[in-house]
């Protein structure tokens, strides 16, 4: 057996001696090898030491590509050579630490040496010759760069000095394993009822104290704005519209988890605005935090009978609605609640917003469709309204919806008055129908929620 085990990886210059080493079997010790070259030429090889290793120094006097061979009985080995005039020179820039690949997302340290820069040179790290990655200077005759990349597959990079001074290697970008969810639920109410208040939270791995998050329903809808305490969160949450729906905590573009919920219909049913309007509540408006209700009267004719069909009802608000925006020019309509003399609950202006129906707008404003200022409103009327502004003063502590308290008006400076009140308690005006609220049944609703709460 006869092998190579050092030779020239590269050129090599003409009438510039190199060295070849290598190994044979011990059996040929003392003996030489036969040197052929170029397939024609034959002179004496090196003679075989006793331990089976040989050494051969030679040089070439004529450039082109040549073949050296060496053999011993039926033993031989070949070695082919590219011979030049001048060898190139050797690279001032080099990477010395570059891994084969890196997941895609990630950041990366490159290294490497650039001979004969001054500290403080500035090179060009490149990708593909066109994408600029970095510009590290050069400090003792090295240099480094964080480089990273979102796009996968194979990446040229190019280290560029001065004029054609630059090396480059090839590097794969592969995608990154799925980092372990940040973001997690751990409470969940299962099932839940429409129009009932629950408390919704999870944990918020590595985000710091007073981080916020948004949590959000049917990829579209902002519920809340959670904040991070001690690597939880929490939120109360409360849904008019019944069904399967999607609950998503958000913490950035790629740090989110979901929950798909049941929402199951309540003892209290509201018509979500989307069944009348696909118009939202624009987001611009200040956000309400309801300090008490105020109870109101569309105070426009042409209502619909008790009898009417959800879809005239819903036609009704749609007119109710073009009335407040293009007539009174305001941004939405101005009550958060529409009754119907069906009954019907309409959600009107989002809840989360402040309305434009008593001035001060400290609170919901629900309406009766109609004009109650000799008529009363009916029972059905008087059950929603029960109904609905037991439901309102649970969601805000109110335990006592009888009992006057000071309250801040629009024309008559600070009043005592009940926590549900009504729109002439505050602003000079007729709404909604006879003094003291008696076509409204104010009293009535008033003592209707407390036996409830």
């Amino acid at each position: 057996m006869l092998t190579i085990t050092q030779a020239p990886q590269g050129a090599v210059q003409v009438k510039q001696q190199f060295l070849i080493t290598g190994t044979a079997s011990t059996s040929y010790a003392g003996r030489k090898l036969m040197l052929t070259i170029d397939n024609q030429y034959t002179a004496p090889g090196p003679v075989v030491a006793a331990d089976g290793t040989w050494q051969l120094n030679f040089l070439f006097q004529q450039t082109g590509n040549r073949r050296l061979k060496l053999a011993i009985d039926k033993d031989s080995v070949e070695l082919p050579l590219s011979v030049v005039t001048t060898l190139p020179p050797t690279p001032r820039l080099r990477f010395a630490n570059l891994p084969q690949q890196i997941p895609s997302g990630q950041s990366v340290m490159v290294t490497g040496s650039a001979d004969g820069y001054a500290d403080g040179t500035a090179l060009l790290l490149r990708a593909d010759k066109q994408f600029e990655l970095a510009r590290p200077t050069v400090q003792a005759g090295k240099w480094q760069a964080a480089i990273g990349f979102h796009q996968t597959g194979k990446r040229l990079i190019e280290i560029i000095g001065s004029g054609q001074d630059r090396a480059q290697v090839e590097l794969q970008v592969v995608a990154a394993p799925p980092r372990p969810p940040r973001l997690r639920f751990t409470q969940v109410p299962k099932p839940i009822q429409a129009e009932e208040i629950v408390t919704i939270g999870g944990e918020a791995d590595s985000y710091a104290d007073g981080a916020q998050l948004v949590l959000r329903v049917d990829q579209k809808y902002e519920l809340a704005r959670p904040l991070v305490q001690g690597g939880k969160w929490q939120a109360p949450i409360l849904f008019h519209q019944t069904g399967s729906r999607l609950i998503e905590i958000i913490g950035s573009e790629q740090d989110r988890a979901q929950v798909t919920i049941d929402v199951q219909a309540g003892d209290l049913q509201i018509v979500v605005r989307t069944a009348w309007n696909s118009t939202p509540t624009p987001a611009e408006l200040p956000e309400l935090k309801p300090l008490r209700i105020t109870i109101h009267h569309t105070a426009l004719s042409g209502s619909p009978s008790t009898s009417a069909s959800l879809a005239t009802d819903a036609e009704r608000m749609r007119y109710i609605w073009r009335s407040h925006v293009n007539g009174n020019g305001w941004s939405d309509i101005g009550y958060h609640y529409i009754i119907m003399p069906s009954g019907r609950i309409f959600e009107a202006r989002s809840d989360k917003k402040r309305g434009a129906h008593d001035v001060v707008n400290d609170g919901w404003g629900i309406a009766f469709d109609g004009i109650y200022s000799r008529a009363t409103i009916n029972q059905q009327q008087f059950q929603s309204a029960v109904a609905l502004c037991t439901k309102l003063c649970q969601r805000i502590g109110i335990k006592d919806p009888v009992t006057p308290i000071p309250t801040p008006t629009a024309d008559y400076g600070t009043r005592n008055l009940p926590p549900i009140c009504g729109h002439r308690d505050r602003v000079a005006t007729e709404c909604p129908g006879s003094e003291g609220g008696r076509t409204v049944r104010l009293a009535d609703i008033r003592q209707g929620v407390k036996a409830k709460l």
